[in-house]
């Protein structure tokens, strides 16, 4: 992962040489499509270089830039460089991992789901995003409905704090570099993210959707490296302070067995 300074520009290009050009090749576009290249193989990317890189004017190469920014390819850190962003991060990912998350983790969520009688989710960490990859519907009359396919603010949601908290300063810093948050948010996220470390579990009291919380845990993989949160959501009336130590070890068990599961 990067950090924020400013590193020394190098592409490497190992992929096959490229088809001969079209007969209507769409100029912006090809050129559009060399950036994303260039920001997949380089850790930093300053404007000149991209210019250098596609033979242009800096005004055209800032605005593709922009422009990749804008659909969340790139992202621009406090030194003014650009960065991979989470879309080109995204599609790196593959789908199967994904879907064999969900397929393994599913029975386990419905389970969990019986067992307390509320909604529970699945939830991955997409740059400052927690992104939910499954819903279980609780049963009752008053619920929270399925957030599959949606994402929220990773510091607001639970399980997107469990996830926050796990990564190292550095990382934390370089991800929220783009983020115009005022101090007062950041003190708070800071805090906020210091008790989930200490007690291993995060805590939603409203701050996503009001009358809504939330309680989540983090689910391992075999070697230890989180690979996704499992919380619960639920009315915040029924979300008394008894409930969640209920509520936490619940979440824990149903962690240990998608871990031992998933591997």
């Amino acid at each position: 992962m990067a950090n924020g300074g400013a590193v020394a520009f190098r592409v490497t290009n190992s992929s096959p040489p490229a088809d001969p050009a079209p007969a209507y090749l769409v100029d912006a576009a090809d050129k559009a499509l060399q950036l994303l290249l260039l920001l997949q193989s380089s850790e930093s990317l300053g404007v000149s270089e991209a210019a250098a890189h596609l033979v242009v004017a800096r005004s055209t190469a800032h605005r593709l830039l922009a422009t990749l920014r804008h659909r969340g390819f790139a992202v621009q850190a406090a030194d003014r460089r650009y960065r991979a962003g989470p879309a080109l991060r995204r599609s790196a990912t593959t789908n199967r991992s994904t879907a064999t998350l969900v397929e393994l983790a599913g029975p386990l969520v419905a389970h969990l789901r019986d067992e307390v009688n509320e909604t529970v989710h699945l939830v991955v960490l997409d740059g400052t995003d927690a992104v939910f990859l499954l819903s279980e519907e609780g049963r009752q009359p008053l619920r929270i409905g399925s957030r599959a396919g949606s994402r929220l603010p990773a510091r607001h949601a639970s399980g997107g704090k469990v996830l926050l908290a796990a990564l190292d300063p550095s990382e934390l810093h370089r991800r929220f570099t783009d983020q115009d948050l005022p101090e007062a948010d950041r003190m708070a996220l800071t805090t906020s993210l210091a008790r989930v470390r200490q007690t291993g579990v995060g805590i939603n009291r409203g701050e996503t959707e009001e009358g809504i919380g939330a309680v989540a845990v983090a689910v391992a993989g075999d070697d230890g490296t989180l690979i996704a949160a499992l919380a619960v959501s639920l009315p915040l009336m029924r979300l008394s302070r008894q409930r969640v130590p209920e509520l936490t070890a619940a979440l824990r068990r149903s962690a240990a067995a998608i871990t031992a599961l998933v591997g």
